[in-house]
């Protein structure tokens, strides 16, 4: 290990000697390497080290804003797959979030450092959950339509209260949908849209709203008792 003394930093480097002609730096997971041909001299490595320094000082920086990530920082569902949300800070402008390999990757700007992040990972949430269900649920509604042989006049998304799933507007022949149903795997919402598709036939949970639901999901008790 190599520790080059700056004005404001000490910037720790490793060297690698090689048969090569190129000397190139990179800076990886925080650490500073250094691959020189084998004939470079100690001081010659210190010179290119010296006239790299602010490149790898922000390189160095942008490596400890991404990573000031909060790892326990809870998880959210989507289609009943469960993310583990990672939190980072970056000079972003607008916050974003991904989604991989069962992460989910929130990135806020650096001026959120200091505020509660609660509340703004709950928006984030809930917009990647509006987007979500707007695909889903329009693909599992023309599934259920075509299923029954009827549908609704109309349907919406939108929040209910209570965490309610779905529910059916019979005089109106209108279903409204939560978006956060997409917390549940595809099953399940089909089982919840099916229900409400029920009631357009069934103002209430009589003998035969639940045979008619058996009849299109015969296995619907698994999750009869499901919430958002």
């Amino acid at each position: 290990m190599n520790l080059l003394r700056t004005k404001s930093n000490i910037i720790s480097y490793t060297v690698n000697k090689a048969m090569a002609t190129d000397c190139y730096i990179s800076v990886c997971g925080g650490d500073v390497v250094v691959n020189a041909p084998w004939y470079f001299s100690r001081k010659k490595i210190q010179t290119i080290i010296e006239e790299k320094t602010q490149w790898i000082s922000e390189k160095l920086k942008e490596y400890q804003e991404q990573n000031n990530a909060y790892v326990d920082n809870g998880s959210i569902c989507i289609l009943g797959i469960t993310y583990q949300v990672h939190l980072y800070y970056k000079n972003t402008k607008s916050p974003t979030i991904n989604l991989n390999n069962c992460i989910a990757t929130v990135v806020l700007p650096n001026k959120y450092k200091k505020m509660e992040n609660s509340q703004i990972l709950k928006i984030l949430v809930e917009k990647l959950y509006d987007k979500i269900a707007e695909r889903e649920i329009e693909m599992i509604m023309e599934k259920t339509r075509l299923l029954l042989g009827f549908a609704p006049e109309d349907y919406i998304i939108k929040r209910l209260e209570n965490n309610q799933m779905a529910t059916c507007l019979t005089d109106e022949k209108k279903i409204i949908i939560n978006p956060d149903i997409v917390k549940l795997d595809k099953k399940a919402i089909e089982y919840a849209l099916l229900h409400e598709f029920c009631h357009l036939k069934y103002k209430i949970h009589a003998k035969g709203f639940w045979k008619m639901i058996k009849t299109y999901m015969p296995d619907y008790e698994k999750y009869k008792n499901l919430n958002i």
